[in-house]
């Protein structure tokens, strides 16, 4: 296995891959791929935090995901190849079977590709086969392209946080 490859570990129960991506669970030997995606999205943490991708930021998301049972994360990769994506999925959040999707992260180079409508589709079934009735996001003001993008997913605005944070929301099928 080479550097850029990613070993799938046991399954947490969802199934999330799309026709394109494996979405593998993450763990701690998970880190160098999540940060090399992390920092192969320099645009998005500089619209939504001001500042580049710190360097532990995939460790510190993989400990946070660690403690809470409900929180899962996933590195998503093609069927042969490296990691092109990450995605953070809080379950039963913030209310029972609905689920909250914290990040869907994608390599600059593999946005566009259809990646997130796949792994978002992929989300959505998976789910509505475990009994989830909706799937939510935020998005903060500063990131219209998500915004738009989530729109044409079907996601509609269901409320504001402070700090200039839109909620969306789907109801699965």
């Amino acid at each position: 296995m080479t550097s850029e490859e990613v070993e799938t570990p046991e399954e947490d129960g969802l199934e999330l891959d799309g026709p394109r991506l494996r979405a593998v669970p993450a763990t701690g030997k998970h880190a160098a791929q999540i940060q090399a995606c992390f920092e192969g999205a320099p645009d998005y943490f500089a619209r939504t935090e001001g500042k580049p991708v710190g360097a532990d930021a995939a460790i510190q998301l993989l400990a946070d995901a660690e403690v809470d049972d409900h929180r899962k994360v996933f590195v998503l990769v093609p069927r042969v190849g490296g990691a092109v994506g990450v995605l953070d999925l809080h379950l039963d959040y913030p209310e029972p079977r609905t689920a909250q999707i914290g990040l869907l992260l994608f390599r600059e180079a593999c946005q566009g590709l259809g990646y997130g409508k796949e792994t978002t589709a992929a989300i959505e079934a998976s789910l509505a086969r475990a009994g989830y009735r909706a799937l939510r996001l935020s998005v903060v003001d500063e990131n219209t392209a998500a915004k738009m993008f989530w729109e044409r997913l079907g996601f509609a605005i269901v409320g504001r946080l402070d700090r200039g944070v839109t909620v969306y929301e789907k109801i699965l099928p």
